[in-house]
Parts: structure tokens; C-alpha cells; sequence
């Protein structure tokens, strides 16, 4: 709750701005506000109900956590490398394929539509620039 009414002040000494024409201030003070709902809405939660006596993270699988994450920091580090399509279409095959276990024609189709999609909104409609990587792909 500090954290939204700290974001909540600094956001105001930016401005809201205007209706037609809005300010710096106005987003992160929206963002910081829903934030400070739900952390009250929390807090009145925990008051009122009975505490269970179950581990957060007992059915954690955390062999899958481990993988994720260093999936996650390999894109990281090959994504200027071997560029955007084929990182992106390797991790999306680890976390359909191995994290998700799902069946090899699933993985490849969802695995290549999610790559085509993402380049699709993003290069086509948007016009961000995505590294070749060394294949130039």
C-alpha cells in the first residue's frame, strides 16, 4: 500500500492534464490507485478469514520454476544472436513442448503461430524493429 501512495503523490506532482489532451501523471496514478484497491481488498481479506494450514508453495513443482527461468535468461542472451524468430520459436517450443507438455504437433503449430503473430503485430501493424540475428531471419 506505501508503494501505491508513493506512486499515487509522484504521479499527481506530474499532472493528470486534461481530458482531450492527458498528462504525464495520469496513467501511473490510475495504475497505482487499482494497485492500492487491491491491496486494501487484500488486507480486509486476510482480517476476516480463517488462516488455513496449508504451505504456499507445497505443490510447487520446482524443477519447472528453475527451467522457466533459465529458459527465459537464454532468450535473453541469444535474442540479439540468433534474432527474433528462431528465439522466439525455441522458447515457445520449450514452454509448450517441456513445461507444458503438450503433444509435438501442438507444440510446433502454436510454437510457429505464436512467432507469426507477435511479427504480425509488431513489425507489420506497429512498426518496431526486431533483431535478424545471424541467420537474417
Amino acid at each position: 500500500m506505501a508503494l501505491s501512495i508513493g506512486t499515487c503523490i509522484m504521479s499527481y506532482m506530474l499532472g493528470f492534464g486534461e481530458i482531450r489532451n492527458p498528462g504525464a501523471g495520469l496513467i501511473p496514478f490510475g495504475t497505482a490507485a487499482l494497485l492500492g484497491f487491491l491491496s486494501i481488498g487484500l488486507v480486509l481479506r486476510s482480517l476476516f478469514e480463517m488462516p488455513r494450514e496449508r504451505g504456499i508453495f507445497q505443490q510447487l513443482r520446482w524443477g519447472t520454476v528453475i527451467l522457466v527461468l533459465c529458459a527465459l535468461i537464454g532468450y535473453g542472451l541469444v535474442f540479439n544472436l540468433l534474432g527474433f524468430s528462431i528465439s522466439t520459436f525455441l522458447l515457445m517450443i520449450l514452454l509448450f513442448g517441456v513445461v507444458g507438455r503438450r503433444k509435438w504437433w501442438f507444440t510446433f503449430t502454436f510454437s510457429l503461430l505464436t512467432v507469426l503473430g507477435v511479427y504480425i503485430v509488431f513489425v507489420v501493424w506497429l512498426g518496431c524493429q526486431f533483431p535478424k540475428g545471424f541467420f537474417g531471419i
